[in-house]
């Protein structure tokens, strides 16, 4: 197995690993290859093997057992399905239909300056103030995905916590807020968890994620609000349908 100077040789073995669970090429339940096989396909060592089982251990992917060998316990029906949507229930029914339990945190709610990159989308000037939301949303209590919404003062006023313990960012901006929405642009990129971010998803600093950006029109086409959405890579598979 070729070095990766970024990442440890265990760590890119045990990604590879779990990597087979979520493609279903390892199934629950079955046994995976023994160590003694692990080495001499990776052509690593006895230490690199174990490293790595331990870290799918722990995340519960493996259970091993003395004189018995190492199985899969987690299902890829554990992720939930990342739709490429602005509604915030396609998330919601993706996980209920797979029976987890899903659940928000929200972390802050506060005025801070705009950032450029969020000024540029709402077409406003730098560093004018505006209201910011910062969410946890969890999966059978572990973190699966991070939140940050961004929007005017003026929109968002009087809005906090209590309106969302039941209802979702787009239905209080469409009927507390009185805007009505008629699209979105989203944009979608693969990056990598910041010291900020890994701490929110509870994953190491590097590890892969999905940002999708998602930038509201009211209307009049104007924009009118930006989400910015961080999911773990392991917690979430991307679907999609196309016809011909």
């Amino acid at each position: 197995m070729s070095g990766n100077r970024k990442a440890p040789i265990y760590v890119q073995l045990a990604e590879t690993i779990r990597g087979r669970i979520l493609r279903n090429e390892y199934r629950t339940g079955e046994l995976i290859s023994s160590a003694k096989d692990i080495e001499k396909e990776f052509e690593v060592s006895a230490i690199t093997v174990r490293k790595a089982m331990n870290i799918l251990v722990q995340e519960g992917y493996l259970n091993s057992r003395q004189g018995i060998g190492t199985k899969v316990t987690k299902r890829p029906d554990d992720l939930a399905e990342l739709k490429l949507s602005g509604n915030f229930w396609d998330w919601v029914d993706s996980a209920l239909t797979r029976h987890l339990k899903p659940e928000t945190d929200i972390l802050e709610i506060a005025t801070v300056p705009c950032p450029k990159r969020i000024a540029e989308l709402l077409k406003i000037k730098n560093n004018e103030l505006i209201w910011r939301m910062k969410r946890v949303r969890k999966i059978n209590g572990q973190p699966a995905s991070f939140i940050v919404n961004h929007a005017s003062l003026d929109l968002m006023a009087g809005v906090g916590k209590k309106h969302f313990s039941k209802q979702s960012f787009l239905k209080v901006f469409r009927d507390h807020c009185g805007v009505q929405l008629s699209g979105v642009e989203q944009r979608v990129w693969a990056t990598v968890a910041d010291i900020d971010i890994s701490k929110k998803l509870e994953v190491d600093f590097g590890d892969p994620v999905f940002l999708v950006e998602n930038t509201y029109l009211d209307s009049s086409k104007k924009p009118v609000e930006v989400s910015c959405f961080y999911f773990r890579g392991d917690r979430y598979v991307y679907k999609t349908k196309i016809s011909f």
